[in-house]
């Protein structure tokens, strides 16, 4: 690299990279991605950066920044990828305590609003599950169709408790979402979708 000016009209940075661009506008150039786009601040404070990549006009404060493949989103610090709910947690409340999980608690995973956000062990934080696994032929957490019937069951660690076997899909639905709310102190959307 060398010292000088980069030559696309307005940057002042003064290390070039290539043909004549610092390393951001060369960067772009060889992608054929916007060029006038704006820059990050190289004075800028991970906190500025972080924070300029939230969008606070709603309840739930929407990463705007690069994502990871299951939404949720990610910033870099010190040469490292973190998780940007994770960091925003530590942030407001210090760093979690080793084996510690930060939830969403609005289960909005680009959210990164800390008081949308708590400390869950990681058994905790499967029980407050959104919905049914992908695969799921119910679409119902919990409930599973075998020997001609809905079978409600759900699992606290390694114990299987099964709640019972139905003709109907909505009783058996209903049956394990009241399980839950008695026997898994951390599922808040089975204690919301009951108030």
């Amino acid at each position: 690299m060398r010292v000088g000016n980069c030559k696309h009209h307005g940057c002042v940075r003064t290390l070039i990279k290539g043909r004549g661009y610092c390393n951001a506008h060369y960067i772009r150039f060889m992608k054929g991605t916007d060029m006038d786009a704006p820059l990050r601040d190289l004075d800028a404070t991970d906190e500025e950066r972080f924070w300029s990549k939230v969008d606070k006009s709603g309840e739930c404060w929407t990463w705007m920044g690069a994502t990871l493949p299951g939404g949720y989103g990610v910033f870099r610090i010190g040469g490292r990828n973190r998780v940007a709910h994770r960091v925003s947690w530590t942030w407001s409340n210090g760093a979690p305590a080793p084996g510690m999980e930060v939830d969403h608690m609005c289960f909005n995973r680009p959210c990164v609003n800390p008081a949308h956000l708590r400390l869950l062990t990681h058994a905790e934080n499967g029980q407050n599950r959104a919905s049914a696994n992908s695969n799921s032929k119910s679409g119902v957490r919990g409930v599973h169709w075998a020997q001609n019937q809905w079978i409600a069951k759900a699992q606290i660690g390694d114990e299987v408790f099964e709640i019972g076997r139905f003709n109907d899909l909505g009783d058996a639905e209903r049956a394990v979402s009241i399980w839950r709310r008695d026997h898994m102190p951390a599922s808040l959307r089975d204690r919301k979708e009951a108030a």
